[in-house]
């Protein structure tokens, strides 16, 4: 049973009145400056500027928060709802806090990598809601704040959360979806939970199409400016880096690109053994080093052997670590800094849920990405990750592996994963 299929369930039970009200009513009126001022608050927040991440560094690589035990006798929520509404509680503290005066810096262009690269966009770049035909300028009723709507939409949220995505990823999804809804004027031709489910659908679909762009064209672009275009791989541990880098190789190389490949995981022997022997197969270079190598030292010679030999493409295959290794970290940094890449990509895992929403969060206040690659789409992973992960780091999901085969990477469909959510 798919999402809106249970939520329709418990909304046949609501009443046209209790959330809609006649067009030429004070109820009516009162909806549309509602409604209006709440778009206009979400606009506001949107545009508000980003705080620079401030980074905790540790004198220990293998600090964690394991260690970190709860106390046994606070009190905490037992269920989704009341956890929901504590979290709630806290935001709101957190919000009315005094703050110190802090740094800010302007939110950075969607369309430009890392380095300054220009990305080629394939879609919109906003979260916004479309009621298509269902929405008019005459005639009609207009939907109304209510508790019944709130409870409504609230369900609504709690359905998305089963999907796995992330809190506050469902929670912007809702309120503009709730921003949008009160104050229009819906034509009565659709009942509202087909309008809603219409709704949503166009509003997940933006979310994932935010800043989206196209990996082949971005690549055949950046090759017009400069060679070789330098593609970094970077991830948590065991994701899959090294098989996806191999099929962004083979992906490249079957088109007629030149490629080499960069060890840079030398944490593990049996990395560079695998990454070489991918290359044998796929019929490209690879440059390695002994177990325990410099990494940027490598990605460095990578990228000259290939700009002295006139080739196209180096993909350097990063070590997985843990977000919160600081020193770790720092290393991939420095490869960063060294080889200047044109695409830096994270490899996520669709089965790790919430944890690879947090793994990219966190991975980005370290290393900033510009696209996302999602594996394993193939199992039954719910898709909310890929949803959340766009939502929360700004960057999309550009690429989508599908199996182990080296065919088996495809351009992210947002619309596939949006059926996949919804039904």
């Amino acid at each position: 049973m798919g999402l809106f299929d249970r939520f329709k369930k418990r909304f046949k039970k609501s009443s046209e009145d209790e959330i809609s009200a006649d067009e030429d009513s004070a109820e009516a009126k009162q909806a549309s400056e509602e409604g209006a001022q709440m778009r206009q608050d979400i606009a506001k927040k949107r545009e508000a500027p980003i705080t620079p991440p401030q980074i905790e560094e540790s004198d220990n690589e293998w600090d964690d928060d394991d260690d970190i035990v709860p106390d046994p006798f606070a009190a905490t929520p037992t269920d989704r709802k009341q956890k929901k509404k504590a979290q709630r509680a806290a935001s709101v503290e957190e919000a009315n806090k005094p703050e110190p005066p802090k740094e800010t810096q302007p939110k950075a262009d969607p369309m430009q990598s890392t380095t300054g690269r220009k990305l080629i966009p394939t879609g919109p770049v906003k979260l916004e809601v479309d009621f298509g035909d269902s929405a008019t300028k005459t005639g009609g009723r207009v939907i109304t704040a209510s508790s019944k709507l709130d409870s409504m939409l609230e369900e609504l949220e709690e359905e998305l959360l089963t999907s796995d995505m992330a809190q506050g990823a469902a929670e912007e999804v809702i309120s503009t979806l709730k921003a949008n809804l009160i104050g229009t004027r819906l034509s009565g031709t659709k009942k509202l939970d087909v309008v809603l489910e219409e709704a949503l659908r166009h509003t997940l679909l933006k979310l994932l199409q935010s800043g989206y762009w196209d990996f082949d064209k971005t690549v055949e672009t950046l090759l017009e400016e400069s060679r070789p275009v330098v593609i970094m791989i970077v991830g948590v541990n065991g994701t899959g880096k090294t098989t996806t880098t191999a099929k962004i190789a083979h992906r490249l190389s079957s088109g007629g690109k030149s490629v080499v490949l960069a060890a840079a995981d030398t944490f593990r022997a049996g990395a560079i053994d695998q990454l070489a022997t991918h290359a044998e197969r796929i019929g490209v270079r690879c440059i390695r080093s002994q177990r325990g190598g410099d990494a940027a030292a490598v990605s460095r010679d990578a990228v000259e052997s290939a700009k002295s030999k006139g080739e196209d493409i180096v993909i350097i295959d990063t070590a997985g670590r843990m977000q919160n290794k600081t020193n770790l970290m720092e290393e991939l940094r420095k490869v960063h800094r060294v080889t200047q890449p044109h695409l830096v990509l994270f490899v996520a895992d669709a089965l790790a849920g919430n944890d690879a929403v947090t793994q990219a969060v966190e991975f980005q206040r370290m290393l900033s990405f510009d696209g996302a690659v999602l594996c394993k789409l193939d199992t039954d992973a719910k898709g909310g990750a890929a949803l959340s992960i766009a939502h929360a780091t700004g960057r999309p999901i550009v690429l989508a592996g599908v199996g182990q085969g080296y065919d088996d990477l495809l351009d992210f469909d947002p619309k596939w994963l949006v059926n996949t959510v919804l039904e």
